[in-house]
């Protein structure tokens, strides 16, 4: 998922964001308001997004397999096996034929790839290979991910996003990927959300949240780097995403210019976490927010992408000094007095697409949104008005590639492990069997009709 890179605990933070009061409809008492059918642009990719480490399985040569055992323990539970997606991803692609995907978004994982610095996999090259090969036969275009979290532990030991040498580390494993697998791959993300720790952080009453939580990284990350012997164990969790920024942004625009030196062609771009800031009150300062999130990385796309990939999946309210503004839209089967779940606003991505685009003028690609609960009644009332919603910003003329849906399965959620819900499949956990739930015949209509009414 996307709000979910460092994914912290940080529920009630979200929810001590966003200050303003709500109305009094009861939970479940709206019907969804009747509106005319809205169509979508001649091949419209959709589709669904997911992660290597959080799917795959046992992904042991990677920093984070480690960082799970380490104390003091920042993972409710190990990935482990997870839904053993390595093994079972015919199963994946049954999924998704029956949802009628024509997009799937996935990562290949880097520390399978070259699991010690400068040795790289040809069995693993040949497994993505029958992969991909796999979706471009069911008719489903591959929407590739270098690098989604998860790094090769011998990158987290010499330093991580921290390494000076970094960027062209991560320049050199695309290249090579590229030259393997990229003749069948349809669109390129670099990086996944490389500035959600830097989002998080400018929101107003953040600071005690983080001092509390920097300080349990710090320490566990202190203890991985002793436990390898080393002089610093550095992951995408690590408090320092300040001190990252540089290397990531360098990172990512040397492997944009990696991979298009080998497909010119390729649509290549890079994915952000993008909370929809807006005013509470009158004289809010949510505009300065989102440019103290968001405006480096915005100045970076311009330089280096095709597209942007946007992620959202919430709306936080800021206060300001003035008049109070309109308040959250009620919506089913939600107490409007629970904030934490009010925040999931649909209208939360058209707001963020209509803001990059002004921003950038660049073609957006929505590469992850969906909503966490384990009430699919509320999945099946969501997917439909988050698309009419993003819909009227293609009306408005901005040029949307796609949508993702967060995520195809139920699966591994960083920290806070297997609690958390966003697929429109269950996996059980003993047998792995999948099954589709109620809100993937809802997108399966829409994907069908290429249009949601």
């Amino acid at each position: 998922m996307t709000d979910r890179h460092i994914e912290l605990n940080r529920r009630a933070l979200l929810a001590a964001g966003s200050m303003a009061a709500l109305g009094a409809a009861a939970p479940g008492a709206l019907a969804a308001p009747a509106s005319a059918t809205v169509r979508f642009p001649k091949g419209f990719r959709w589709g669904a997004s997911t992660a290597g480490h959080q799917i795959e399985g046992n992904n042991v040569n990677s920093d984070l397999w480690f960082m799970e055992t380490v104390k003091p323990q920042t993972f409710d539970d190990p990935s482990g096996d997870t839904c053993d997606s390595y093994h079972r991803w015919r199963e994946d692609i049954a999924i998704m034929k029956a949802i009628g995907l024509n997009a799937y978004r996935f990562s290949i994982e880097w520390a399978r790839i070259e699991p010690i610095r400068g040795q790289f996999s040809l069995a693993e090259i040949d497994h993505y290979k029958r992969f991909i090969a796999a979706l471009r036969e069911a008719g489903i275009e591959p929407v590739v991910t270098f690098y989604h979290v998860a790094a090769p532990r011998w990158f987290a030991e010499a330093g991580g996003w921290l390494n000076p040498e970094s960027p062209d580390l991560f320049a050199n494993y695309c290249d090579r990927a590229m030259r393997l697998l990229g003749a069948e791959i349809g669109v390129a993300c670099t990086i996944n959300e490389p500035q959600v720790g830097l989002t998080y952080r400018v929101m107003p009453q953040s600071g005690a949240y983080f001092d509390k939580e920097d300080e349990k990284q710090t320490a566990a990350h202190a203890a991985a780097a002793k436990a390898t012997g080393r002089d610093r164990f550095v992951t995408m969790n690590h408090p320092d995403i300040k001190g990252m920024t540089p290397q990531l942004m360098a990172a990512h625009e040397k492997a944009f210019a990696a991979i298009k030196a080998v497909r010119g062609d390729l649509p290549t771009g890079v994915t952000l976490n993008l909370v929809d800031f807006e005013g509470a009150n009158e004289g809010s300062r949510h505009m300065d927010l989102r440019k103290a999130a968001y405006g480096g990385w915005l100045e970076v796309v311009k330089r280096a992408g095709d597209f942007v990939g946007v992620q959202t999946y919430r709306q936080i309210r800021i206060p300001g000094s003035g008049a109070k503004l309109p308040d959250f839209e009620a919506m089913p089967y939600v107490d409007p007095a629970h904030m934490e779940e009010m925040i999931k606003q649909p209208t939360a991505l058209r707001n963020t697409v209509e803001y990059v685009y002004e921003q950038t003028g660049k073609p957006i690609f929505v590469t992850e949104n969906g909503l966490e609960t384990e009430d699919d009644r509320r999945r099946e009332w969501y997917i439909p008005q988050v698309l009419k919603h993003l819909h009227e910003a293609i009306a408005k003329g901005v040029p949307v590639m796609g949508y993702m849906h967060w995520s195809l399965i139920d699966n591994f959620e960083w920290l806070r492990g297997y609690k958390p819900r966003f697929g429109l499949a269950s996996v059980d956990r003993q047998t792995f069997a999948r099954t589709l739930k109620p809100s993937a015949a809802v997108y399966r209509k829409i994907i069908r009709n290429n249009a949601v009414s």
